[in-house]
């Protein structure tokens, strides 16, 4: 099954009511008439905002420190049934899971159990880490500052010798394998399970009964079906198709927990609460301080942050705001509290959208409630997006490139639209980043079309292996290929649907992964990815007829594979 940008168009008009829940908190937010205006403002924005993005479906939650203010859900939680996102259904949150780990951790803190600044190898003596730095703490783990890999997501990681690239504490690198390592830490400590402490320590106390700790195939009927680009090796386009993605067990600590608006409720009245319960606390005041204080600057989807436990920590407008995103093989979700105006939202999409977030949804929400408990009006909605083939600067790209072998692209430019003149058509180019553009034509759909300036000037054109230069280009024309590299070239998969595909191309002398990410010789046989002394890495191993079978990625195994 898939699912059309023209059925979803067709399906979006009958389902832009929201199904609404509203709890009765003493709170000027609870009072019908004083947030109606705000409310009708968020649904006309949501509803807009779904069909720029394409999402099937949305749950949103707000919550102030008393409580659930509205629990609201638009769009289809299975398409093909017509079955719309209710109240209860289940949506995975992801890396905001990374929060409940922070938390759980200074709970074994507030009980003595736990050193943040012990190396964590004390904890885990199975664990192998290959540092010619100081050792790495818990704290060094959780604010992402450890110099451990990126890259890696699955356990295998794990299995082998970690490594450190830079010394602990000096550098933000988000790493999902340094929260896994903190799963297996909960388990050192708290002596069980870490879905059980996960469950014991964090989901019973708040009252998140309709929550799980880790994704099992018990919750599978109660969760909305996740979707994801249909042609998943290929570059996606604004509103492509999509396919109903793969179902996934996930119990790893980077991002397990699942959950309904009304619990993720009640997570952000703690958080706008500073860690208190309605009766009690779920860790003390001072853990909480740590949870949310500053250990390294790490900007937040481009806007000045910090990180914390966890958690990245803003000041806007005198406010403090705590935030995250969390992206799954086929949910996308964002979390933003807002603990001096005393609101917060939770929003999640049941669809992998190529890097994706409804991080517009949930900083929407903050504003107009902010506005309305201020007395101002309230803001407009976020202007529509660029409409993604408006190029502003299409004359930058016009021209004819021709490649060493006599091959020519030709480029024009109409107003604000840059045209591909290709096979007796006219191919409109959308705009992905920067100078790159996806092409929607089968010859050119496997890789970003990217333009390459000199002196501001763009002077070449690349595609996966292949370059093209303008009459403008003066640089060198040959350039020295290290004649084992070519058994690298390829297309590779790892089974995983975090992984997918990928391909290694060779182009003016240098391997790229998918046409974009220069692998830089570190020395050692490996290549960086960009930075060569960075922790993450690609090898090619198992050399079979002059031709590498598998590619590891930090330790993430790749197959061959002989498809195009």
């Amino acid at each position: 099954m898939n699912l059309t940008r023209r059925k979803f168009l067709s399906n979006s008009a009958k389902s832009a009511v929201a199904v609404t829940i509203l709890h009765s908190v003493p709170s000027v937010f609870a009072q019908a008439a004083a947030v109606q205006p705000v409310f009708a403002k968020l649904d006309e924005f949501i509803a807009r905002h779904m069909r720029e993005t394409g999402a099937p479906g949305l749950t949103l939650a707000l919550a102030n420190r008393d409580g659930l203010i509205r629990a609201s859900t638009y769009g289809y939680a299975d398409t093909k049934a017509g079955l719309k996102v209710a109240p209860e259904t289940m949506f995975e949150i992801g890396s905001i899971s990374k929060s409940f780990v922070g938390l759980l951790l200074l709970q074994l803190r507030d009980e003595g159990k736990l050193d943040l600044n012990k190396p964590i190898a004390e904890y885990l003596p199975w664990l192998k880490i290959n540092s010619k730095f100081q050792a790495i703490t818990t704290h060094h783990i959780l604010s992402h500052t450890g110099g451990l890999p990126g890259a890696p997501l699955l356990l295998d990681a794990l299995l082998g010798e970690l490594w450190t690239a830079w010394e602990p504490g000096k550098r933000f690198l988000y790493s999902n394998t340094g929260y896994n390592i903190l799963g297996f830490l909960i388990e050192a400590i708290d002596k069980r399970p870490f879905a059980e402490s996960m469950r014991a320590r964090m989901l019973v106390p708040l009252g998140m009964s309709a929550s799980s700790p880790i994704i099992t195939n018990d919750l599978r009927k109660l969760m909305a079906i996740g979707y994801e680009p249909l042609t998943e090796s290929k570059p996606f386009p604004t509103n492509g198709p999509l396919g109903e993605a793969q179902w996934l067990e996930v119990d790893i600590a980077a991002g397990s927990v699942a959950s309904t608006p009304a619990d993720m409720a009640k997570y952000m009245r703690m958080l706008l609460n500073r860690g208190a319960l309605p009766k009690g606390r779920l860790l003390s005041e001072e853990s909480f301080a740590l949870f949310t204080k500053p250990a390294i600057d790490s900007p937040y989807r481009g806007e000045p942050a910090t990180y914390g436990y966890g958690i990245w920590v803003s000041d806007i407008a005198g406010h403090t705001r705590l935030r995250h995103t969390g992206g799954m093989v086929a949910f996308s979700s964002s979390i933003d509290v807002d603990i001096t105006g005393n609101i917060a939202a939770f929003a999640s999409v049941n669809a992998n959208l190529r890097g994706y977030r409804p991080v517009a949804v949930t900083k929407y929400a903050i504003e107009l409630f902010n506005a309305s408990a201020a007395g101002k009006s309230l803001p407009d909605p976020p202007a529509p997006p660029a409409a993604p083939d408006e190029v502003k600067n299409a004359a930058d790209y016009a021209g004819t490139f021709t490649s060493l072998d006599g091959k020519k692209l030709e480029f024009a430019a109409e107003g604000t639209k840059l045209i591909f003149v290709h096979a007796n058509r006219r191919i409109v180019l959308e705009r992905v980043g920067g100078d790159r553009f996806l092409v929607k034509h089968p010859d050119f759909d496997m890789y970003l079309l990217g333009f390459v300036r000199e002196s501001q000037q763009v002077t070449q054109v690349v595609y996966g292996p292949d370059w093209y230069l303008s009459e403008k280009y003066k640089g060198p024309k040959t350039f020295e290929t290290k004649k084992d590299w070519e058994a690298f070239v390829g297309h590779y998969h790892n089974d995983s649907p975090w992984y997918g595909d990928t391909r290694v191309v060779l182009r003016k002398g240098q391997l790229f992964l998918d046409g974009a990410q220069a692998l830089v010789p570190r020395g050692d046989g490996k290549f960086g990815l960009g930075d060569p002394d960075g922790p993450d890495w690609v090898s090619f191993e198992s050399i079979v007829d002059g031709r590498a079978m598998r590619l590891s990625l930090s330790g993430i195994i790749f197959r061959r594979v002989f498809t195009p």
